[in-house]
């Protein structure tokens, strides 16, 4: 029977220097361009090399992505928390990716994994895509038949949202002015492609936001705008600016955003949220924004990720559909869909073994 557990967990990546940057792009691109892979692989490359001029500036001007050194700060948080456990990261488009993270298990004698997504809200952009090439890389190695705990998403965690609801507080705390403060989540946008395919995402980062503010026991306005969208197509909306643009419209003075959907801080909190989004609401009207942290560190959201690990290795073999999160008998993984909500299942929970008998 299989005795020795390893734990990856994975993340999105980020790039901390210059020469991180196209690579970074081109493998992001050729994940998201919705062209057959063999034309991504084509025009993944260009587009990146053209969307350097446009990017790099705004990197530079933040000291590059905070992401990779947060996450095994994160990570060595949670190796504490847990004890002598085999860990390893697998970034999606920066190092170090699932292959490598995946040799480093097998090394320490590894013979079952837990995937830990840094994410707390599905979707296929990310915990999909994440778990997906975990799996890619298990098959290349030889071992797509090892059993694996897919940790699905835990966006009404109680510990989750308490550590949300702490960093919300030190936000309203560090917004200047005073009086109420409007509270705004903007999380990451997602092309509305992805919602037609049944992307829970949309639906997991309103119920987050109900639940902190009920646990906040919140007396004042709050709203949520959809941040980040690029490209030609429909994305969910509103947007974040058009949200600011209304709430300057109604004479508000006191805005906090909160990017609920980030772990870490990155482009877009540092960037786009404290200095594009600041600009803009300042021009508008709005005179005193603010913004929560990044979870990064917050004690709760270590604690959280601990919960979450302790859990998956207590009742390996029970298996909830990723989407809607019912448990489910192991058989159902053999079907093509879960029978609950008929969401498609992925491969990485369709194709190899996937429990310890």
């Amino acid at each position: 029977m299989p005795d020795r557990p390893g734990i990856m967990v994975l993340d999105f990546g980020g790039p901390q220097n210059p020469d991180e940057l196209v690579p970074f792009l081109t493998l992001l691109l050729e994940d998201v361009l919705p062209f057959p892979d063999w034309l991504n692989r084509i025009a993944a490359p260009r587009i990146a090399a053209r969307r350097r001029a446009l990017v790099e500036p705004n990197y530079a001007q933040i000291g590059w992505s905070p992401l990779v050194k947060t996450h095994f700060e994160q990570v060595a948080l949670l190796k504490a928390e847990l004890g002598d456990l085999p860990m390893a990261s697998a970034m999606m488009f920066t190092p170090p990716f699932a292959e490598e993270g995946l040799k480093s298990l097998l090394e320490q004698g590894v013979d079952h994994i837990v995937a830990l997504p840094m994410f707390p809200h599905y979707s296929f952009a990310t915990t999909n895509a994440a778990f997906s090439f975990l799996f890619a890389a298990m098959e290349k190695l030889g071992v797509g038949d090892m059993p694996v705990h897919w940790i699905p998403a835990y966006y009404d965690h109680p510990l989750y949202l308490d550590a949300l609801a702490s960093t919300i507080v030190q936000g309203v705390e560090r917004t200047p002015g005073t009086g109420p403060t409007h509270v705004l989540f903007t999380p990451h946008g997602l092309p509305l492609s992805f919602v037609k395919r049944a992307d829970p995402y949309p639906e997991q980062i309103r119920e987050t936001a109900r639940q902190v503010m009920r646990k906040l026991e919140w007396e004042h306005e709050w709203s949520l705008g959809w941040q980040s969208r690029v490209g030609p197509s429909k994305w969910l909306s509103p947007g974040t600016p058009d949200v600011l643009r209304e709430l300057a419209g109604r004479g508000v003075q006191r805005v906090t955003l909160v990017p609920v959907a980030f772990v870490s801080e990155h482009i877009e909190t540092l960037h786009e949220i404290d200095i594009e989004y600041a600009e803009e609401a300042h021009g508008m009207g709005i005179p005193h924004f603010g913004r929560a942290p990044a979870l990064g560190s917050e004690p709760a959201f270590i604690q959280c990720l601990a919960t979450l690990v302790r859990d998956a290795l207590a009742r390996f073999e029970r298996y909830s559909c990723v989407r809607c999160l019912h448990p489910k008998p192991d058989s159902h993984r053999r079907q093509a869909s879960c029978p609950n909500c008929r969401f498609t299942f992925p491969a990485f929970l369709t194709r190899g073994v996937q429990t310890l008998g």
